[in-house]
């Protein structure tokens, strides 16, 4: 009897503990400013030895500056390590959990899409129910689309914009790292934008092409950005019993595991046992093929570091059309400085940021051969990280609906979207 009574309270407590929320109490955000080759030398070896800092941003030489979040038992030895190597940093959140108790986060009221404001986040629930409304208030303009699921059985749920049948595609996927709440933000006002805007050009391009936009590519791990760890990235495939997910952003089948992932279960950068062993990436890949040649523009949200990439991850060579790819980039992007004065980087994705592959860009680019894509890393550069406040939550999406504008015009100057 009492084994079965130890064994009762041991699944209460086991309960009651995975229904607790993960906290960041004196969690700090180091904003690291490496000035050297060997500054940054000794980071990647930082990074690569000692699990117990999550690197929000990677160290490579391209990079002016590397965010790391350390815990307060960390954090010390972090400040005497850098002092050590003469390594620069500065501290812009000293408690991450402040910053993740004065996030601003609504409920949609469902049946009415204008309720939903572009000054908080969302949930998973809230995004598919507008989703939803936006489907029945549009119906001749508006469709839902699933392009894939996920490992706890839920869809990948998008919707397709289109006002006439043989237009090219654009396509958007965002939210595949779960903790970049501000990418599913900003897709879900480009949504609102191409139906609601009276501005003539974002009126046109709403027009003149099909879109095939997903706010929450891994929706798994968003919903638990909410329930359980604001600072989850991965999907929840259980991978063994210390470790949960898998990074799904290096899981595509293109250059897997060549650069920037790992093979280490516990790390951010988990590359899965096998390319495209993630049914969330391996269901949405195969929604793509099916789209085929009708994807002209492919754009893929993140955060952050205020970067437009283009592919490839595992060269700095000038493949395909990169010339006409960073030219009609870089064009964009004035156009997003022009708002609010906030600058971005243009280059392919090993130049300008770091040497990373297995990421859905690559593959839809070698696979697909769709002509124009991108990835954006959105605000900011390094002071909140993460856990961007909702005031910038319009700004954010204001300057990247106008950069697309941008890109749309520029790409058909150079041939493209025609």
């Amino acid at each position: 009897m009492l084994k079965y009574i130890t064994l009762f309270i041991f699944l209460i407590l086991s309960s009651f503990t995975l229904c607790q929320k993960v906290r960041y109490d004196d969690y700090s955000l180091f904003k690291i400013l490496p000035k050297n080759p060997s500054d940054f030398k000794v980071l990647e070896e930082l990074q690569q030895n000692d699990l117990r800092y999550d690197f929000w941003t990677s160290p490579r030489a391209a990079v002016d500056f590397v965010s790391v979040m350390a815990g307060p038992k960390e954090k010390d030895e972090l400040k005497n390590f850098l002092s050590s190597h003469g390594i620069n940093y500065e501290i812009p959140v000293s408690n991450i959990q402040e910053a993740i108790d004065k996030e601003s986060v609504k409920n949609y009221t469902g049946r009415s899409s204008s309720t939903m404001s572009w000054n908080s986040y969302y949930g998973l629930t809230d995004i598919y129910v507008w989703i939803d409304d936006l489907a029945s208030l549009y119906p001749n303009i508006v469709s839902v689309i699933i392009g894939g699921e996920t490992y706890e059985g839920r869809d990948i749920k998008g919707l397709r914009i289109s006002h006439g049948s043989g237009r090219k595609g654009i396509f958007i996927e965002s939210g595949i790292h779960a903790r970049e709440w501000i990418t599913v933000a900003t897709t879900c006002y480009i949504i609102n934008q191409l139906l609601t805007s009276n501005d003539t050009e974002i009126q046109q391009i709403a027009r003149d092409y099909d879109w095939y936009i997903f706010p929450v590519t891994n929706p798994d791990g968003y919903l638990h950005t909410f329930t359980r760890d604001r600072m989850w990235r991965k999907n929840r495939r259980p991978i063994n019993a210390n470790a949960y997910g898998v990074d799904l952003n290096r899981n595509w089948n293109n250059n897997w595991l060549m650069h920037g992932a790992s093979l280490n279960p516990s790390t951010q950068t988990y590359a899965g046992p096998g390319p495209f062993s993630e049914v969330e990436s391996r269901t949405l890949s195969t929604y793509i093929e099916e789209l085929g040649n009708r994807i002209e523009l492919y754009l893929s949200f993140h955060s952050f570091s205020q970067l437009l990439l283009i592919p490839f991850g595992n060269t700095t060579e000038p493949l395909a059309n990169y010339n006409d790819a960073v030219n009609i980039g870089r064009r964009a992007m004035g156009a997003l400085s022009a708002r609010y004065g906030t600058m971005y980087t243009t280059g392919n994705i090993a130049e300008a940021i770091y040497l990373a592959t297995g990421g859905s860009v690559d593959w839809v680019k070698e696979v697909i051969k769709v002509p124009l894509v991108y990835c954006y890393e959105f605000r900011d550069k390094g002071q909140y990280g993460f856990n961007l406040p909702a005031d910038q939550i319009l700004p954010n999406s204001e300057e990247t609906m106008d950069s697309i504008v941008e890109l749309i015009f520029q790409a058909r100057r150079f041939g493209y979207l025609v």
